[in-house]
C-alpha cells in the first residue's frame, strides 16, 4: 500500500489526488471511473480541510493500492470525529429552496463507491473506500 501525508488544506487537494488518479492512467481504468473517484478523494479531503480541524490545522494521511481491479483508499485524519457513513442523505425531493444546505456531496459518495467503511480509533478518523476500477 503506498502511503503520504499532506496537509489538510483545500488548495493542496489536487496535488492529493494526483498519484491515485496516475495509478489508475498507468492501468488505463476508464475516465468515467477516473473522474468518479477524483469527484469522490476531493469531496472527502475538502471536507476534512474545511472541517476536521477548524479553526486550526492537521495532516491527512493518504493511503492507497490497487489489487484485483478494485482501489482501495484509507484516509486518516485526528480531526473532530465525523462518520460520513452516518451523515443523513438530502432530502432530493425538496425544493431547492426547502433542502437544507450540505449533505449533497457526501451522498454522491456514498452513491458513488461500492464500499465505505469507517471507524474511530482513538483520535483518529479512519475511513476505507473501495472502487471496481476494471
Amino acid at each position: 500500500m503506498t502511503s503520504y501525508k499532506f496537509k489538510a488544506k483545500a488548495e493542496l487537494v489536487t496535488e492529493m489526488v494526483k498519484p491515485i488518479i496516475s495509478s489508475l492512467e498507468e492501468i488505463d481504468t476508464s475516465f468515467k471511473i477516473i473522474n468518479q473517484v477524483n469527484l469522490v478523494l476531493e469531496e472527502l479531503l475538502v471536507n476534512i480541510a474545511h472541517y476536521a480541524y477548524a479553526p486550526g490545522e492537521g495532516d491527512v494521511e493518504i493511503s492507497y493500492e490497487i489489487c484485483n481491479d478494485e482501489l482501495v483508499v484509507i484516509i486518516k485524519d485526528k480531526g473532530k470525529e465525523f462518520n460520513p457513513i452516518e451523515a443523513k442523505d438530502p432530502d432530493l425531493d425538496a425544493s431547492v429552496r426547502e433542502r437544507k444546505i450540505g449533505g449533497l456531496g457526501i451522498y454522491l459518495v456514498k452513491n458513488l463507491v461500492d464500499d465505505m467503511k469507517y471507524q474511530r480509533v482513538e483520535t483518529q478518523n479512519i475511513l476505507e473506500i473501495h472502487k471496481k476500477v476494471k
